[in-house]
C-alpha cells in the first residue's frame, strides 16, 4: 500500500531537509519548556506518592540493593519488590549510577525522554502524512501542556509514552512489510512499553496480531509466533526475577491487588468519586510478601464487585469517562494536583488542549482513510485506554497512550485543513 514519504526518508529533498530542521529546533524549544517547567512550575512538588516511590526505588539499585521497597523500616532488612514495573526506575538508576543526586537530575532525564518522543511523534506524523504533518507534530508535541507535565512528574507515564510513540511507528513499518526483523523489533518494543506499564501488552492484541492476521499472508502462524516471542524474551528476565523473589508467579507488578481493591469498594461505586480510586479502600493486608499481600487485595476487590455487579455498568460508564475529563472534570484535575504534585493550572490547560485534539483527530482519522493508511494502529491507543479504565478505574493519567496518538492525529488533521484551504484557494484562481 502507498504511502506519504516519511520525514526522514528523503535528506536529499529541499523540503523534507528544512522539515528536518524545523522538527529539530522544535524539539529543542520542547526541551527547553520542560526544563523550565520542572525547575520553576513543578519543583520538588512531584516528591509525593509514585514519584517518591520510584526516587526510592532508583536509589535501591544504584546502591546496589536491588529492587527492593523503598518503604522499608530503618533497620529492618530490605525486601523486594515489584510494586513498580521496572524500567521507569531502571532509567532513574543510571542517572544516579552516573552522579545525579536529587530530584532535578531524574527530572531532566524525563525531561530528555519527553523530547526524544516529540521527535519520535514528528517521524510518525511524517510517515503517514508528509512533512508538513510532521512539523506540525513536533510543534504540538513541544508544547502540549500534558506532556509537560508529565515529563516533570517523576511518573512512568513520560517513558511510557515514548515507547508508545516507537510502537506505533515500528507497527507502521511492519505493515508496510511484516518481515522477520520488523516484527522482532514491533514485539520487543511492545515488551519494554509493558515493562514501564504493565497495559502496553494490549499493544500485542490491538496492534502487533490484527497486522500479522491482515498483512502477513502466507506464513500468519510464523509471524504470529515471531512477534510474541520477542514480547515474551523481553519480559522473560524481570518475570523470572518476579518469580524467583516471591515464590510464585508476578504479572508485571503487584500493584495490581491495590489497583483491584481500590477501584471496587463503596467510595467509588457511588458519589463524586464514582469511577474513580480510593486509597482507604487498598490498605489493611498483610503477608509475607508483596505477592501475597496483593492477592488478598485483589481478591477483596473481586468480591466487593461480585457482590454489587448490578451498580458494575454506570460505575464502569464512569471509569471510561474519567481520562477524557467528561465526568467530573474538575474532580480529576484537583485529584491530580494534590496526589501528583503538579500544577492546576497546567492541568487544566492539558484537559482543554486533549479537548481541542479529540476534534481534531476525527479530522486526522478521515485524512488517513482517504490516504489508504491503516487506521487501527492509531486507534489502539485509544481503545486500550477504555478498556484499561473500565477494568480498573478512571485517571486523566491513564490517558498517556493516546495523548500520544492525539498529538499524531492533531497534526494530520491540522495537514488536512491546510490542504483543503489550498485546495480551495487554487480553484478560486482557476
Amino acid at each position: 500500500m502507498a504511502s506519504d514519504p516519511g520525514l526522514l526518508e528523503a535528506p536529499r529533498d529541499t523540503t523534507l531537509r528544512r522539515g528536518l530542521l524545523a522538527v529539530a529546533a522544535l524539539a529543542a524549544l520542547g526541551l527547553a519548556l520542560r526544563i523550565w517547567f520542572l525547575l520553576d512550575v513543578t519543583g520538588d512538588s512531584s516528591l509525593v506518592g509514585d514519584g517518591l516511590e520510584y526516587l526510592g526505588l532508583a536509589d535501591g539499585i544504584a546502591d546496589g540493593r536491588g529492587y527492593v521497597s523503598p518503604f522499608t523500616q530503618p533497620g529492618a532488612e530490605a525486601v523486594p519488590s515489584a510494586h513498580k514495573p521496572p524500567l521507569y526506575p531502571l532509567l532513574l538508576a543510571i542517572v544516579s549510577a552516573l552522579g545525579g543526586s536529587g530530584h532535578v537530575p531524574f527530572q531532566v532525564a524525563s525531561a530528555l525522554v519527553g523530547t526524544a518522543t516529540v521527535v519520535v511523534c514528528a517521524v510518525l506524523a511524517g510517515r503517514v502524512a508528509g512533512p508538513r504533518a510532521a512539523i506540525l507534530a513536533a510543534a504540538l508535541g513541544a508544547a502540549y501542556p500534558v506532556f509537560l507535565v508529565a515529563d516533570a512528574s517523576l511518573r512512568a507515564e513520560s517513558l511510557y509514552g515514548l515507547c508508545i510513540a516507537l510502537a506505533l511507528l515500528a507497527a507502521y513499518r511492519a505493515w508496510e512489510s511484516p518481515t522477520a526483523w520488523r516484527l522482532v523489533a514491533l514485539g520487543v518494543i511492545v515488551g519494554l512499553a509493558t515493562l514501564a506499564r504493565s497495559e502496553g501488552l494490549a499493544l500485542l492484541v490491538l496492534v502487533a496480531m490484527p497486522i500479522v492476521w491482515i498483512r502477513g499472508r502466507p506464513g500468519r502462524g510464523w509471524r504470529l509466533a515471531v512477534v510474541t516471542a520477542a514480547c515474551v524474551l523481553t519480559l522473560a528476565p524481570w518475570l523470572i526475577r518476579c518469580w524467583i523473589a516471591f515464590d510464585e508467579p508476578v504479572f508485571i507488578s503487584t500493584n495490581s491487588g491495590d489497583l483491584i481493591a481500590g477501584a471496587n469498594c463503596a467510595d467509588v461505586y457511588s458519589g463524586t468519586h464514582m469511577g474513580s480510586w480510593s486509597f482507604a479502600c487498598a490498605t489493611g493486608a498483610t503477608g509475607a510478601n508483596e505477592a501475597e499481600v496483593a492477592a488478598k487485595l485483589r481478591e477483596r476487590g473481586l468480591d466487593y464487585a461480585r457482590d454489587h455487579a448490578g451498580r458494575l455498568p454506570v460505575v464502569m460508564a464512569a471509569r471510561a469517562l474519567r481520562p477524557w475529563g467528561f465526568y467530573d472534570p474538575d474532580g480529576e484535575v484537583s485529584g491530580k494536583t494534590l496526589g501528583e504534585g503538579r500544577s492546576k493550572t497546567a492541568n487544566w490547560a492539558g484537559l482543554v488542549a486533549c479537548w481541542a485534539l479529540l476534534a481534531l483527530a476525527v479530522l486526522g482519522f478521515v485524512a488517513l482513510r482517504r490516504r489508504g493508511q491503516p487506521l487501527f494502529i492509531l486507534a489502539a491507543p485509544f481503545v486500550a485506554v477504555v478498556l484499561v479504565s473500565v477494568t480498573s478505574y478512571g485517571i486523566l493519567r491513564f490517558r498517556a497512550p493516546a495523548d500520544v496518538a492525539l498529538v499524531v492525529l492533531g497534526a494530520v488533521g491540522i495537514d488536512a485543513l491546510l490542504r483543503g484551504r489550498a485546495a480551495r484557494t487554487a480553484a478560486t484562481r482557476s
